[in-house]
């Protein structure tokens, strides 16, 4: 058998059977799922798509609402588009020590997220939410063709949402 191997032909066999065998490893390794606790502590940042439909859902609403009490406005739709989604920053304990030997000073910084257990969850801890960004807004509105009218619910809207007067667009309709 060692023989076989002495061959070039033998040896190609032999490398193209490692080389499969090794990709048929590594391809399986993938499907296997990683258990261990560090690895699901660092893929917390989970965020829902149902939050960033409510935040923009209620926020039409209430520009709705505000911009029909406009005089002049009338019955108006309000469609708002997301340029983000929600941000959530998380508590950290940080720990920074420092070693100085002879002629070399090293510096180590561990950052860890805070976990906390309520009911038997482990949960991390969010120390901020950051709402979703407003990317652009349109309403179509009765008094929407009307310049001084159109003008007034651009600034309102810009006003309202902290956006600039170019991401509103408003268009007569409604009737």
């Amino acid at each position: 058998m060692a023989n076989k191997f002495k061959t070039d032909n033998g040896r190609i066999k032999a490398a193209v059977i490692i080389g499969a065998a090794g990709m048929l490893m590594i391809m399986l390794s993938e499907l296997i799922p990683e258990n261990n606790d560090e690895s699901q502590d660092k893929d917390i940042t989970i965020i829902k798509s149902d939050e960033n439909d409510d935040f923009r859902k209620q926020t039409e609403r209430e520009l709705k609402k505000l911009l029909e009490q406009i005089d002049g406005v009338g019955k108006c739709v309000v469609m708002i588009s997301l340029e983000s989604s929600t941000e959530y920053i998380y508590a950290e304990n940080i720990s920074r020590s420092s070693d100085v030997n002879a002629d070399r000073r090293n510096e180590k910084t561990d950052e860890e997220i805070v976990i906390t257990e309520c009911n038997g969850e482990r949960k991390p801890l969010v120390r901020k939410i950051i709402d979703p960004q407003i990317g652009g807004v349109v309403i179509v509105c009765e008094g929407g063709g009307d310049i001084s009218i159109n003008e007034r619910v651009q600034k309102t809207v810009s006003t309202a949402l902290n956006i600039s007067s170019t991401r509103v667009c408003v268009e007569a309709g409604c009737r």
